[in-house]
């Protein structure tokens, strides 16, 4: 699937990066960087970047160059970073995910994408942009204001069936806007193949359904609000599964919206077109609208009971879609929605497995161009997984796969610069560490708050 001219992901990724060095010069902050032969070149620099783990920054350093000869000082690393733009990382990413030319397809017609957001927390640097002055839920110890802190939220649309992740938009916390980070990465989406986004509650919204529905090959599952603050026709439907078309009228004109709101089933979408006050209060909320003053937004509504009648409260959940009812039928709808639990499953992986939650600097460019590294080494090591095929033995009680945090310590391994082992060698490295698919399972997330980790409390 993954196999490019029977290149091995890991050789495609170089490819990536000898051709991004090539234009060098798109990505460098000075002409004259990266002009004479040092051991920190480009190529050297970045592949370093994308190979770090978790550990103390000498510590990857010692680990990338045995050889002292070879070992540079961890300023001197930092100097040769601090030479390239954070943008040259989203382009590899960007064009290291061209390199599948055979992704793998829902019913060998749809790709299946998931969106969503995930919080990092970089050390704390006052001059950073991502710095939070709010407690953001934090109990307060004697009524005392918290302690100002870094938290960068990641916006991240994730390719379900073949695990790799499409697109990032990285924002601070204090300001993000999931809805219009997510129309920006859907316009981005370049591809002939028809697919289907899937959004959880906070991604609904008229703005975001007619968005949907105007982009070409799109189709969309979008859970939505069942009981107060939902659509008002969604809450009024009757507690039963149901499956229908709903048309909403929608306008941004107040005037119209206060004359007919009587005598029509309208929707005032909050959007002037120009503000008269230079200042407003914190309590003034407007939304977004792409679209004409007056629009019918229309789009599939599907409800369902997810609970056993024994349980005592019935709990329902209402889907919008535009996907066709004959080949999604209610039943399969449910199929459909379960699979974005996938995306939250990638960041456990993300930041635990790979180390995303560990970053070796607090300068903003640096923890940039780290969780763009994060992100193309779990599509490297995605692909990997993709390439290897694990056999079943109907004696066994489950079915078996391949450990995603060992395949993430072994591809890491064959990367570093002085293996010269063979790449095909990681396959059978990576297939001999399974575990088994236990499926239906299900624990209470326990969420806590989590704090960065200091550079002096590193494991290593």
């Amino acid at each position: 699937m993954s196999k490019t001219k029977n290149l091995t992901p890991l050789e495609q990724l170089n490819n990536v990066i000898n051709k991004t060095v090539v234009n060098i010069s798109e990505f460098k902050k000075n002409p004259r960087d990266f002009t004479r032969n040092r051991k920190l070149n480009a190529a050297t620099t970045i592949k370093k970047v994308l190979n770090m783990q978790g550990n103390s920054l000498n510590t990857e350093l010692i680990d990338a160059f045995p050889n002292i000869d070879d070992r540079m000082t961890a300023s001197a690393f930092e100097q040769a970073k601090d030479k390239l733009k954070p943008e040259i990382f989203e382009h590899i990413l960007t064009e290291y995910n061209k390199t599948m030319t055979e992704p793998k397809l829902l019913d060998d017609k749809y790709r299946v994408y998931a969106i969503d957001g995930s919080d990092f927390n970089p050390p704390y640097n006052p001059n950073s942009a991502f710095v939070m002055q709010s407690s953001l839920g934090r109990p307060k110890k004697n009524g005392e204001d918290c302690k100002p802190f870094s938290l960068i939220h990641a916006n991240l649309l994730y390719d379900i069936e073949n695990r790799t992740y499409e697109d990032c938009i990285l924002e601070p916390k204090s300001s993000c806007s999931e809805r219009n980070a997510a129309i920006t990465m859907l316009k981005r989406i370049n591809t002939d193949i028809p697919y289907i986004v899937i959004c959880d509650r906070g991604y609904d919204g008229f703005n975001m359904i007619e968005t949907f529905n105007r982009l070409d090959n799109c189709n969309y599952i979008i859970r939505t609000k069942v009981g107060r603050g939902g659509i008002k026709e969604i809450t009024n439907l009757p507690n039963n599964e149901c499956d229908m078309e709903m048309d909403f009228y929608v306008t941004t004109s107040n005037r119209f919206y206060m004359q007919n709101k009587d005598k029509m089933n309208i929707h005032l979408v909050n959007s002037p077109k120009k503000h008269h006050k230079k200042y407003f209060s914190p309590n003034t909320k407007n939304q977004r609208w792409d679209f004409e003053q007056r629009c019918n937004v229309k789009c599939r509504v599907v409800k369902f009971r997810i609970n056993n009648a024994d349980t005592g409260k019935e709990e329902w959940e209402v889907l919008l879609t535009n996907l066709n009812r004959f080949e999604f039928p209610i039943k399969r709808m449910k199929i459909m929605y379960n699979k974005r639990w996938n995306i939250e499953t990638s960041f456990r992986e993300l930041k635990y497995a790979l180390g995303g939650v560990q970053f070796h600097s607090k300068k903003d460019n640096f923890i940039r161009m780290e969780l763009f590294a994060h992100l193309i080494m779990y599509n490297t090591v995605s692909r990997n997984i993709a390439c290897i095929n694990v056999p079943q033995q109907h004696s066994n009680k489950y079915a078996y796969a391949v450990s995603f945090k060992e395949a993430c310590v072994i591809t890491r391994k064959y990367y570093r610069f002085y293996n010269t082992e063979s790449p095909e060698r990681i396959y059978a490295e990576i297939l001999s560490y399974t575990v088994p698919i236990r499926e239906g399972r299900t624990d209470k997330r326990n969420l806590k708050p989590k704090s960065s980790i200091w550079f002096v409390y590193r494991v290593a």
